[in-house]
């Protein structure tokens, strides 16, 4: 009996050990724990922002348009000018397009034994400009080929006429070249004189109708002179009278299968000349392209 107190005392003596050693077990992981913690939370704090997308200025578009325009003279061995009716990337909201002169100027420093490629997206524009660039390009000996990814309306058809060559897609047109006055087209002003007695027709009307007769009469004669180099006469009449006073209103589609019936040499699209239009905006939706 006098044992049991002895026993009990070393039974809680070991009691009281055993607790004390797993109490430093446990405070001794938990400090390797954070140990090995901090460093993984430091490398999370220091690694990099995940990089966002930033617009490309306008140098590097200008620089990325000039690139793809080599390329491509590589590619054809031309002298590559384009013409394209568009908006600029970089925040100006007005259409623009390249000015006549400055086309002509690369026209004329283009040695005469370089072929051209003229890239045309354009919905018309001015008279005079077309039919400069149109004489200048009809001049050359050399090949010029003219490339409507999209459309060439109204004068930009006279001066898709101006190739020796027309690259078009299946979707691209091409539009008539018939004179408007305002709404009025020209067959539309002359019927006036036609249709009604004369002495109910205006003096004005009467004197724009003769006007209306000596546009259609000039226009027809020029496209029959671009025509000149690619067909007979009597072919380039035919043309010059569908496209001027055949009935094909501006909102008639020429598309490629017609211009074929025509008798022109048309041929597909670069594919490179795409990507040209990647750096450009039309109707103010911001291009996919990026620059790298």
């Amino acid at each position: 009996m006098a044992e049991s107190p002895l026993l009990s005392l070393g039974i809680i003596i070991a009691i009281l050990i055993n607790a004390f050693s797993s109490f430093l077990l446990v405070r001794h992981d938990r400090i390797n724990h954070k140990q090995t913690k901090v460093p993984q939370q430091e490398n999370a704090e220091q690694a990099p922002p995940t990089p966002m997308y930033e617009e490309p200025s306008k140098e590097q578009i200008l620089a990325k348009r000039a690139q793809i325009i080599h390329e491509l003279e590589e590619e054809r061995g031309t002298k590559v000018i384009t013409l394209i009716h568009r908006k600029e990337p970089w925040g100006n909201e007005v259409p623009v397009i390249e000015e006549s002169e400055r086309i002509l100027q690369q026209i004329r420093e283009t040695s005469p034994d370089k072929p051209i490629d003229l890239i045309l997206h354009t919905p018309g524009g001015s008279k005079f400009a077309a039919h400069m660039i149109s004489m200048a390009l009809n001049f050359r000996k050399s090949k010029v080929t003219i490339i409507v990814p999209f459309y060439a309306l109204s004068n930009g058809t006279l001066l898709a006429l101006a190739g020796d060559e027309i690259m078009m897609e299946k979707y691209s047109i091409l539009g008539s070249v018939e004179p408007h006055f305002g709404d009025m087209s020209a067959a539309a002003v002359m019927s006036l004189t036609t249709r009604i007695p004369t002495e109910l027709v205006s003096d004005f009307m009467i004197l724009l109708a003769d006007k209306a007769r000596m546009e259609t009469e000039n226009t027809k004669g020029f496209l029959k002179w671009l025509l000149a180099k690619k067909m007979n006469a009597e072919q380039g009449e035919q043309i010059a009278n569908f496209l001027v006073v055949g009935g094909v209103t501006v909102s008639t589609p020429i598309t490629l299968d017609v211009v074929r019936a025509m008798g022109l040499k048309v041929a597909e699209v670069p594919k490179k000349v795409y990507e040209l239009f990647g750096t450009m905006e039309f109707g103010g939706e911001k291009s996919g392209t990026q620059y790298r």
